[in-house]
């Protein structure tokens, strides 16, 4: 049975400042020399992937060893509290946790105006992050506190306030509803127009709200919903608007920046995208520059998404040198990154090899045909030991013939033969089929294969255009790519 790794996990998630209060935390309990559990932690930090053998080697004279799955249970548990101690006044969930217990001992003392004081302070904050759970029960004791006191007029404000606030949150969560389900069946590929079609009419039963029970959700919701519908309709510019509305809304509310930087993220890269099919460049551009600081602008540290945010704008920035054949930038881009790259581990993220695949493309496009090898080179190694789309490795070998075709390679006739050989068990790529047989066309160099040539040219535009694929990932355009050689 392959050993569990959720504990490597959550320590490689740790920051400095974490481990270090860690260390200190642990401390209280440590009589004598480091105890058992803090030789584990140091261990398991200093790896990169997990590997429990080369843990039991390391301590095989100790003891505790023996008994690795318990230790390891306890250090999980206590990693766990550390990190409660340390973020104890960094959420909102946490603090108002311990003001709502701060109100019923208050309440409970019968010192009823310093528990009104502390629910008002704390209602405040409920509302400017929109926690309206936690409002609830806000409200709920401001309540009692009325009943309490015989206020008639407070207590009849109060209730009118939780039913808003009620109705406030079946909006959202119907809203919410729409999106996820939306969301659910395009990824089945469930998206026939009448669903989609029925989607709407509902959603727009709920939304856009009314600015009494509007919130911030019920409009996210909302524009990521209408998204959504109009990325599988093919209506780019809809999406576009939709994605813009959800980036002002956020930059409108900061909070709820700091609060949802993932969400965040993932909606301007989205914004990036769709700017990069209406051909926007330019205010594309702009886009990833803001993106690339928007973590250190907002006082945001977390180490696993600057990771995914600096993979995300610098293959969007090299697709953009791409589409504007600024390939002299693009070099010198790579060249910028490429040591912050071998940092990143393999098994980070699939993302890494979307990059690496434009880092190939735009090499290829300046001649560089040692550095597109290289690239390539290091996504087909990588598939022995971690996992990325099918379609990216499919194309990354598409990719690799194109390239060692441009540099009259003679590895081209094996390479050829063992694509050939892949395409043959991934039957779904039908389309990548057509541009395997185009460039064996292209390599002929006989003109009676130009017919033939033009008519897979026109299916792979149609079917290219017919699956959307465009607007899903960041390609290299290889009907562009076989129309340069038709012409040569």
């Amino acid at each position: 049975m392959k050993s569990s790794d959720e504990l490597h996990q959550l320590i490689k998630s740790m920051n400095m400042s974490e481990k270090r209060h860690f260390k200190i935390h642990s401390s209280r309990h440590v009589i004598g020399e480091k105890n058992n559990y803090l030789h584990l932690f140091d261990a398991i930090a200093a790896q990169q992937v997990y590997e429990e053998a080369e843990i039991k080697k390391q301590f095989s004279d100790s003891t505790f060893i023996k008994h690795l799955p318990s230790e390891k249970h306890y250090l999980y548990n206590h990693v766990l509290e550390s990190l409660n101690s340390f973020n104890k006044e960094k959420t909102f969930l946490s603090r108002h946790a311990n003001i709502l217990i701060s109100i019923e001992i208050l309440y409970n003392r019968g010192l009823f105006a310093q528990a009104k004081k502390i629910i008002r302070k704390a209602k405040a904050e409920a509302y400017s992050l929109e926690k309206f759970s936690v409002l609830l029960l806000l409200v709920r004791w401001e309540t009692i506190i009325f009943i309490k006191d015989e206020d008639e007029k407070n207590l009849d404000e109060n209730i009118s306030e939780e039913l808003r606030i009620l109705e406030v949150m079946r909006i959202q969560y119907q809203l919410m509803r729409y999106a996820f389900s939306i969301q659910i069946h395009i990824d089945k590929g469930h998206n026939s127009v009448p669903y989609l079609n029925s989607q709407e009419r509902a959603m727009k039963k709920s939304g856009p709200a009314s600015e009494r029970v509007n919130s911030f959700w019920a409009k996210y919701y909302y524009h990521s919903s209408i998204g959504l519908l109009s990325s599988v309709r093919n209506k780019q510019m809809m999406r576009y608007q939709s994605y813009k509305e959800i980036k002002m809304l956020m930059d409108k509310n900061p909070q709820f920046i700091k609060d949802l930087p993932w969400i965040y993220h993932l909606n301007v890269n989205n914004l990036a995208n769709t700017m990069f099919l209406l051909k926007k460049y330019t205010e594309a551009e702009m886009l990833l520059k803001q993106q690339r600081v928007f973590l250190p602008a907002n006082k945001i540290k977390n180490s696993t998404l600057e990771k995914i945010v600096f993979l995300n704008t610098h293959e969007s920035e090299l697709f953009l040198h791409y589409k504007t054949m600024r390939y002299d930038k693009a070099e010198k881009l790579i060249g910028e990154i490429d040591g912050e790259i071998k940092k990143i581990d393999l098994k980070f993220s699939p993302l890494l090899f979307d990059l690496y695949f434009m880092m190939a493309v735009v090499s290829l496009m300046a001649k560089n045909y040692k550095g597109a090898t290289r690239w390539l080179n290091k996504m087909l190694n990588a598939e022995r030991i971690t996992f990325f789309r099918k379609e990216l490795q499919v194309n990354s070998r598409l990719l690799f013939l194109i390239v060692l075709l441009e540099s009259d390679d003679l590895l081209f006739e094996n390479r050829f033969n063992s694509t050939k050989r892949f395409l043959a068990n991934e039957p779904q790529f039908k389309t990548q089929q057509k541009i395997l047989e185009a460039i064996r066309l292209i390599t002929d160099k006989k003109d009676k294969n130009k017919p033939l040539l033009k008519n897979l040219l026109q299916e792979i535009k149609r079917d290219w255009k017919k699956t959307n694929a465009e607007a899903l990932n960041k390609q290299f355009d290889f009907a562009e790519w076989m129309e340069s050689k038709m012409k040569n």
